[in-house]
């Protein structure tokens, strides 16, 4: 027999999980600009140069929304949608940005080393000169982002998309790039040694002039690539590289070609 205590909980639980299903899809409760707080409407606001330092944001809607300057360091931007927001010179420091919609936001110079954008998406994002170090962010979506003179010092994209990036001058020291696709992506002159491109995508990714030492590229396919004048360690294996260049090929002549 059911404890009439947890029998009234359990019912209390189900009506809570319904009427938050009856909610889903439904429009965001316009929200007080004065008071941000989560899942609500914030289209209308302007919080440029604000102090919102570990506020608590998640699910709001900031599309468009002018946040120039702000502080939003160890805020919770959790499945918020950032759509083509200003972000110019925001502070995003340790920031939970997991499952963010970020799309065409313009994040010129933002500062966000240390935050999560676990599943964020950054679809055709303005990053020009980010600080991005110490990042986590893994099956994040980067796509025809703009990231040239980014900082991703033992950053973390594991699995994640940067399919025709430019991240010219990037800097990724010890970076790690597991299974992440980088396809048609401009890493010219990258600072990357010691990164890791274990399983990566490099499908004709210009790599040309970049600093490779030590960097790993196991099981990495580097079809079409530009490794032209890149330079790397002398004791790199590219046994394990798949579809190696000539430039590849000619380091390690039983580089596999499939």
């Amino acid at each position: 027999m059911i404890n009439p205590t947890v029998a009234m909980l359990m019912a209390v639980f189900v009506g809570l999980a319904a009427t938050a299903e009856a909610l889903a899809g439904e429009p965001l409760i316009k929200g007080l600009c004065v008071i941000p707080a989560p899942a609500v409407d914030l289209r209308h606001c302007d919080f440029s140069g604000k102090d919102l330092t570990g506020v608590d944001l998640s699910r709001a809607d900031l599309s468009g929304v002018n946040l120039s300057n702000a502080n939003l360091s160890r805020a919770d931007l959790r499945g918020a949608r950032l759509v083509k927001a200003d972000l110019r010179w925001v502070k995003l420091i340790e920031t939970r940005l997991q499952g963010a919609d970020l799309t065409r936001a313009d994040m010129f110079h933002v500062v966000a080393d240390g935050a999560n954008l676990d599943d964020a998406r950054l679809y055709k994002a303005n990053l020009f000169g980010a600080l991005l170090n110490g990042i986590r962010a893994h099956k994040a979506e980067f796509t025809q982002a703009y990231m040239k003179d980014v900082e991703l010092e033992g950053a973390d994209l594991s699995g994640s998309t940067l399919r025709r990036v430019n991240l010219l001058r990037m800097v990724a020291m010890d970076a790690v790039f597991r299974g992440a696709d980088l396809s048609y992506s401009r890493l010219t002159g990258a600072a990357a040694a010691g990164a890791d491109f274990t399983d990566a995508r490099l499908v004709r990714t210009k790599l040309n002039g970049a600093d490779l030492q030590h960097a790993r590229f196991s099981g990495a396919d580097t079809k079409g690539s530009d490794f032209s004048n890149a330079t790397f360690d002398t004791a790199i294996d590219f046994g394990s590289v798949l579809n190696p260049p000539a430039s590849l090929r000619d380091r390690n002549p039983a580089a596999p070609q499939r």
